[in-house]
């Protein structure tokens, strides 16, 4: 039986380079909506998604986050921001920025997730309050190149998963 969403998971890669594309406002909102529909702790959902699309906003982006400057090379960009006194903050939006990122390359985007809390910078530039943290800058975008769906390194799955307690083998 094909199940779309592991084949998404399955072949999801980081993209890093982007086509100088538009992505249609239909699929910016799908992936707005993803972040929004998923699920939270307690349902309290304590955290904030911006879309950047302004060229210039996201060259700033690709300015301030050290390991992501090609955010500038986007088409959008979705800033993660979480309230710093929930519990499950960061929880709640790490598990959001996967549906987006599997959302967005279900429609054919790249994305790859850039920074990991306390990005200051970010925050003041897109007038986030204090009482938030910024988790992650997430840029999107067609990707420049072909990229390998489906081809990863990863541990074999035994080393990896066990079945009832740690160590004992998973078939």
């Amino acid at each position: 039986m094909h199940n779309p969403v592991f084949e998404a998971v399955r072949t999801v890669l980081a993209v890093r380079e982007y086509q100088d594309r538009e992505v249609s406002p239909e699929i910016v909102r799908r992936v707005a909506e993803a972040a929004h529909l998923t699920a939270s702790s307690t349902n309290l959902q304590p955290w904030h998604f911006i879309v950047v699309r302004e060229r210039e906003t996201l060259r700033r982006l690709g300015q301030l986050m050290r390991h992501g400057p090609y955010i500038a090379g986007s088409a959008f960009a979705l800033v993660v921001a979480y309230e710093r006194e929930s519990r499950f903050g960061v929880s709640d939006a790490s598990r959001a920025i996967q549906s987006m990122i599997l959302a967005a390359w279900g429609d054919g985007v790249g994305s790859n997730w850039t920074g990991f809390t306390g990005i200051t910078d970010v925050a003041r530039e897109l007038g986030i309050p204090d009482e938030y943290d910024v988790l992650a800058v997430v840029p999107f975008g067609y990707p420049a190149r072909a990229v390998g769906r489906g081809r990863k390194k990863r541990k074999p799955l035994g080393e990896v998963v066990s079945s009832e307690r740690f160590g004992q083998p998973f078939s």
